[in-house]
Order: structure tokens, then sequence, then C-alpha cells
């Protein structure tokens, strides 16, 4: 198994469990993170978000995973809260140095604005 597979591995499986210590000690401490409805320039500026996110997922899904040297594409089925329900994401990676350096995820993010609301 690929060291990049492996870290995107842990890291959804650690997210979606609600072990968010886990899932912030594979992201590097200047993490790139871009979303729909936030930016971040490091691991901690993003963790109140992956914190929030995990917090109200029920669970996830992978559809498709594929990794190519440093870079991973992940796309999955995310049970939120209604009205969202299931949403699918799309999210993608690179890992550098056993953490993951850069992660941008793509949803609509129409009803999901009405959960932070």
């Amino acid at each position: 198994m690929s060291e990049t597979r492996r870290i995107v591995e842990t890291y959804f499986h650690a997210w979606t469990t609600h072990d968010t210590a886990a899932a912030y000690a594979v992201l590097a401490d200047d993490l790139a993170f871009s979303g729909p409805s936030a930016s971040y320039a490091t691991a901690a500026a993003f963790k109140p978000a992956l914190e929030g996110f995990a917090a109200m997922t029920r669970g996830a899904r992978i559809v498709e995973l594929v990794v190519d040297g440093d870079r991973a594409a992940m796309l999955y089925d995310c049970d939120l809260p209604e009205p969202v329900g299931t949403l699918r994401i799309a999210s993608f990676f690179r890992v550098a140095n056993g953490k993951i350096a850069a992660y941008d995820t793509r949803f609509d993010a129409t009803n999901f604005a009405r959960l932070r609301g």
C-alpha cells in the first residue's frame, strides 16, 4: 500500500468516526485547505472546521479513491442531518513528508449552509 493511500485512508477513517485528534495528526502544520465555504492556510486554523464537520457527520462511505504518487482523489458519500441528507463530496489531496499538505474539497453547499446557520 502506498504511503499516500495509507495517510488519506487514515485521515478519512479518523474524522468519519469522530476521532478528530487522529485526523488532525496526519495534517501538515502548513496545510493548505480549500472548500466551497472556506479556505485555511494552517492545520490549526482548519481544526475547528474539521471538528464541526465531523461532529455533524452520521456516516461516510468511499465511492472511489484514486492514488497517483503523492496525490489522491476521493469521491465519497457523507450522511449529514436534514435538510442535507447524503451529500456526494469530491476531495483532492497532496501528501508530503508523511502528512496531508494540500486538501481541496468540493460539494454542493446549497443546503449545507442551512446546517451551519
